[in-house]
């Protein structure tokens, strides 16, 4: 018996480290945001999406493999976050915040993700079209709470090669934030202070 306990446990983590390892390498390799790449790994390995690991986990095992396997995608990841450092100084009177990948690093390095709160879509399109930036429309489905998935408008312009994504918000919502898909908790997001800390204390 406790033979066939200690394979088990051998076993459990030797699928652990399979999950992490391929899940890292989708997000890595591939450019998947972090819920689709673990979504599709646990399809290929017949793992229930309830048995998730904690996401401070799947992150590690991101920053790890993106060290050994795409070093490059560091400084990319910093000049992107710089970038959008830049781009929430143009939306300051919709209170921008970061969302996505680029906070921890967990998913696709190409894409700025910002929350604005706006009462109508049309304030932000006057504003970007104020400073002669094309932009298109579309929508974004974000995930509140009690399982709740909901469309929002949104924005994308090109900044150079990198996408800018705005996320509109009525001002009400803040009694009804969104929430982390990965998680179920509400949605990290930083102010451009938050993000200039940041970025003051990452390594060069």
């Amino acid at each position: 018996v406790y033979k066939r306990q200690v394979l088990s446990k051998a076993a459990r983590r030797s699928d652990l480290r399979a999950l992490l390892t391929d899940t890292a390498r989708l997000v890595v390799d591939d450019g998947l945001e972090l819920e689709e790449a673990y979504r599709r790994t646990c399809h290929k390995q017949d793992i229930q999406l309830k048995q998730a690991p904690p996401v401070d986990a799947l992150r590690s095992a991101i920053r790890e493999y993106r060290e050994l396997f795409r070093p490059q995608q560091l400084v990319q990841l910093r000049q992107q976050r710089r970038l959008a450092l830049r781009a929430m100084s143009e939306f300051l009177p919709f209170q921008p915040r970061l969302f996505g990948s680029l906070l921890h690093g967990d998913g696709p390095v190409d894409k700025i993700r910002l929350l604005l709160l706006a009462d109508t879509p049309e304030q932000v399109m006057h504003h970007l079209s104020d400073r002669h930036i094309p932009w298109q429309d579309t929508e974004v489905v974000l995930s509140y709470s009690g399982g709740r998935r909901t469309a929002r408008p949104a924005l994308h312009f090109f900044a150079g090669e990198t996408m800018v994504e705005l996320i509109m918000l009525d001002r009400q919502s803040r009694s009804d934030p969104p929430r982390d898909p990965m998680t179920g908790k509400r949605l990290e997001m930083q102010d451009i202070d938050q993000l200039s800390a940041l970025l003051d204390e990452a390594p060069n």
